[in-house]
């Protein structure tokens, strides 16, 4: 049983890379970041299932999830010198709670509507954690980076006076 658990695991993780390989070859991503892109991904699902299993809720874990996605992007970004959109929408695709916006609008289909919109609630709780680590990762590591770009250029200007 425990082979068949850790083989189930190792297959979530490879359809991460998958799943965000796939959307970055779907949006026309340059080919030499494709390989990184799948890291960020599975990154995003690793750190998403380990989140929920030191105790965060779905929400919790996708926000901290998403901070991975933003700060790897940013870095990645940098280093690979492309726009941070480039790592980010395919870094994300993991995450996006889309089982949970089909079993939502399935509940209302089927007239369950308090169902539907408990689900539904949760799935836009998700997709908000997201945006808000995505958004807050992005802001604290340009912060950073400008500071670090001030102080290294403050730096050089007193050595040459």
């Amino acid at each position: 049983m425990m082979f068949a658990d850790s083989a189930h695991q190792l297959l979530q993780v490879a359809m991460a890379f998958v799943a965000s390989v796939a959307y970055a070859v779907l949006y026309h991503v340059p080919k030499k970041a494709l390989f990184l892109i799948g890291f960020v991904g599975t990154g995003a699902w690793l750190a998403q299932k380990g989140a929920m299993a030191a105790g965060l809720t779905q929400i919790g874990a996708a926000f901290t999830a998403a901070l991975l996605v933003a700060a790897a992007s940013e870095w990645l970004a940098r280093w690979q010198r492309m726009p941070v959109t480039v790592f980010t929408v395919g870094g994300i695709v993991p995450l996006v709670p889309g089982s949970k916006a089909y079993g939502a609008m399935r509940e209302f289909v089927t007239g369950n509507d308090l169902e539907g919109i408990t689900r539904g609630a949760e799935t836009f709780l998700i997709a908000a954690a997201v945006a808000a680590g995505l958004v807050l990762a992005g802001t604290v590591v340009r912060f950073i980076d400008r500071r670090v770009r001030d102080a290294r250029k403050s730096a050089g200007n007193r050595s040459q006076a």
